[in-house]
This record gives structure tokens, sequence and C-alpha cells, in this order.
């Protein structure tokens, strides 16, 4: 049960099946083997067993009752979500993060050397985005701390606009709420945001912005800024907005709220879109992220890596020292992260696979992982674009194709198309040969401007899924959805 000199070879055997196993599961196929069912899924809510199990016995047992309703999102036809988290040196590095143990809340007896691979990784990150790297002395000047995701990475920029609005607001609370206003695109925002400021104690105070083609309209955003002068205390913005993947005007946006308030916060949520700065051909599209306060980014959406890492960015690092809580239990040593990491204590050294990643592929490599997918969903964006039995409802910015099957309905009749689109997605999931993701979305005017319409989105996060299988994956859809039609004239 315990690993020790005496189990060695026994355990070595048993993390070798692990690895078989787990290798069998990447390269399959199938996105799902089996769809799970409420009463299935219920079924494996137990009681603890009174005696343990030898290991074997347990990986049996999970082999046979659990792996099978696993989702693969290495599998080629898994086109619906982010990432496939198949890079080689990234599994390897999330292994010896297991096997390792270290703890990035202190650095001289936890993490004495994970510590400055951490710190490495993290100026890499900000090169990317264009911030500039200054001589690192101690955690102040690093300008970056890795989370759990996404969504803590944007509470944590949301909590640092609120500490730039109301400085000693740590200890002292808001103190006028009315100047809590939080500014987003209208419909695409990522729900973390307007969470955070709720969970940050500022109430729901959401200022909404009308979008043209999934980006803010900037005559709109002026507008809102002006109505609610001196009252916005951060105006958020995306590279990669979480339908879409479009991307903003960076530049415009800082110009235009700089000139309305200098004091507004301004985050940049670039979780997919950060990416970008990887290309040679596609980082333009990035141009003024760098003039943001701070930036969130999810290596695991983009870079082949396992579940989860993300990293929260800021311009002038010294703007941590406002949201840290010091304890003796953290020990107030230069290098010691957990001083300038809120929510969070103990820290796996989930920075080890992107460190093992990042040094895998080189500039070059990342290079040419970013482009291919750009080109796998412009790929399929130019087929959508000219067969009659879809609809496009987005230009591909990053990897993303939104799109709705419409054979056979006309496109006036919006509740049709939208109820034939989501019985389809339904049986996509059931079926589980393919992974197509589905939201709700305001119609950019492919249809009808500002309509909420449920669109498949495929997204290429797959290096090994080809123009072959983006191919077959098409006419999947066109043949389901020609299925579903039939099946509602016939009833």
């Amino acid at each position: 049960m315990i690993l020790n000199h005496a189990n060695r070879k026994l355990a070595k055997r048993f993390f070798d099946e692990i690895t078989e196993i787990g290798i069998d599961f990447k390269l399959g196929d199938r996105v799902t083997e089996r769809h799970l069912t409420a009463e299935e899924g219920k079924a494996l809510i137990t009681a603890l067993p009174l005696e343990g199990a030898p290991t074997q016995a347990v990986l049996d047992e999970f082999v046979d009752t659990i792996l099978p309703y696993c989702t693969n999102f290495s599998s080629k036809n898994f086109m619906g979500f982010p990432d496939s988290g198949n890079s080689v040196a990234a599994i390897g590095g999330s292994m010896l993060c297991n096997f390792l143990q270290q703890n990035l809340i202190n650095q001289s007896f936890c993490a004495p050397s994970a510590t400055f691979v951490e710190i490495a990784v993290l100026q890499w990150l900000r090169e990317v985005v264009g911030y500039n790297n200054q001589e690192v002395e101690d955690v102040w000047d690093v300008g970056g701390i890795i989370t759990t995701g996404g969504t803590l990475s944007n509470t944590l920029g949301i909590m640092l606009a609120r500490e730039n609005r109301f400085p000693g607001a740590m200890e002292n609370g808001v103190v006028d709420p009315d100047k809590c206003r939080l500014i987003v695109p209208k419909d695409i925002g990522h729900y973390s945001v307007k969470s955070a400021q709720m969970w940050l104690g500022c109430g729901s105070r959401l200022i909404e912005v009308e979008t043209d083609n999934f980006k803010y309209n900037l005559k709109d955003l002026r507008d809102k800024l002006e109505e609610n002068k001196d009252k916005v205390m951060c105006v958020v913005a995306y590279a990669g907005d979480s339908r879409t993947m479009t991307v903003d005007n960076f530049s415009e946006i800082a110009r235009i709220v700089r000139s309305i308030d200098k004091n507004i916060w301004l985050h940049a949520d670039a979780c997919h879109g950060f990416s970008l700065g990887f290309s040679q051909e596609l980082k333009g599209k990035l141009k003024g992220i760098e003039e943001f306060d701070s930036i969130t980014l999810d290596p695991h959406k983009v870079m082949m890596t396992p579940y989860t890492i993300s990293a929260l960015l800021v311009k002038d690092p010294s703007k941590f020292k406002s949201i840290t809580s010091l304890s003796d239990l953290i020990m107030q040593e230069p290098f010691a992260f957990g001083q300038i990491t809120p929510l969070l204590g103990s820290r796996s050294w989930d920075s080890l696979k992107l460190w093992f990643a990042m040094k895998n592929l080189g500039r070059s490599g990342l290079n040419d992982l970013i482009n291919k997918r750009h080109a796998s969903a412009s790929y399929l964006a130019n087929k959508l674009r000219d067969d009659p039995d879809f609809i496009l409802l987005n230009e591909v910015e990053i990897n993303a194709v939104a799109f709705m099957y419409k054979k056979g309905i006309a496109i006036t009749d919006l509740e049709k198309l939208n109820s034939i689109n989501r019985y389809m997605h339904e049986l996509i999931i059931k079926e589980g040969l393919y992974h197509l993701h589905q939201f709700s979305i305001p119609d950019a005017g492919r249809i009808k401007k500002g309509s909420i319409v449920y669109p498949h989105r495929f997204m290429s996060g797959n290096p090994n899924t080809t123009e072959k299988e983006i191919d077959a994956m098409l006419e999947y859809v066109r043949e389901l959805g020609d299925r579903v039609v039939t099946k509602t004239i016939n009833d």
C-alpha cells in the first residue's frame, strides 16, 4: 500500500500498467465508449468499504466500471473543446509533479528548485504577451502567478482591480460599492469575471456593452464609460471569447478607456488567445494587449498540457503587494509564492508540465502548433462557407468555428433552426463518436443580428486531427441533421 524498497518492483509494474491504460485511452478513436446515464452515475456513488482491496483489484474495478464513461479529449474526433492534453513531455512533467511532491507555497524547504522553474515559466509567458521582464531579486519582481484555472486567475485580476480602485479594501472593505462597476462585452463574456465581482464583495454591478462581430462596439463602450464616469472599476476584454474565440481591439479599447479615466483597471481574459503570441504570423492580432494591467492565460487550453494550469500576469509586478496576506505559516522569504497567491495555500508544481512542454517544443515548435490549429479551423470554415447545408457564424481568429445545420429549414424560422440543432447536439453527445460544443450566442448578422442562436462549435485542439477527420465529422453532422429533420417531418 505504501511505496517502499520492498515493494518497488511491484509498484513499478502497477505504474507501468496504469501508463499502458492511459496511452491506450488517449489513442482511442471514440470520444466516449459508453454514454453515462444518471442512474449509472448514481450507481458509482457507493459506501466506503470496510476493508481495503489490493491495488490491482482497485485498478481492475476502475477499468471495468469508470473508465468506459470517461471523455477522451485526445481523440482525433474530439473537436469541441480547446485542447487535447497529449504532449508527451507535458504528460511526463505532470507525472513527475505527482511523484516529487513539491509545494510552491514556500521556497527554501518546500520547493527549492521548483520555485525558480516556475519563475522561468512565468517569464516566458510574460514575453509572449509583450510584457517587459525585469531582474528577479525576489517574488515581487516576477509579475505573475500560477493558479488552478482561468476562473481563479480572472477572479484575482478583478481583486487587483478592486484594490486599485479602493486601496486598502483588503482590510477596510469596499467603501463605495457604487464605484465597483465592471464593463464587459454583452452576451459573450465569461461567467468568471462577473461572478468574481460578486465573490469579492463588490455586488452585481455589471455594465454590458453592445458588440459587433463579437467585439466591443467602440462607440457604445465610450458612451457607457461617459455615462458611468468615476464609477467604473474595471474594463474586461477578450483575446478569444469563450464562444467564438474572437480577439478584441486592445489598442483602441485601451486608448478609449485611458482617455476617460486613467485609473480604470484593464483586464484581458486571454485564456485562449495568448497562444497567438507564439505565432510569427498571428501575433499581430494581440497588438495592444501589453497595455492592459493584467492578463489571464490558460496553457491547459492551448498547449497540449493536461489539466489544470492557468496564470495571471500583471504589467507592474509590484501590484501583487496590494493583495498579499501574511502569516507565519508562510515564510517571509524572498521567493515564497505563498505570499502573493490569494485563495490558495499549498500548491502543486503544475508549472513543471508546462516547463517540459515548452522546453520540448521550443519557439519554432510552438509557432508551428498555433499556426496548425488556426489553419485547421480555417479549412473547416472555408468548407462551410461554400456549403448550402450549413451557416457559418463567425470568422476564424484563433481556432474556433461556430456553425449551424440548415438544410430544408428557412433561416427565418429561428425556433426550428435552434430546436433542430439542439437536438442534433444531444445525439452527438449520446452517440459518442464525435464531440462538438454548443452554447447560446447573439447572432452577428448572419441570420438576424442580435437573435439568440445555438450553434455547434468546432475547435482544432488536437494536432493529430487532420483534414480527413474534419471532412468525416462534417459528413456525420450532415447525415445526423438529415435524420433529425426527416424524423421531425414524419412526427
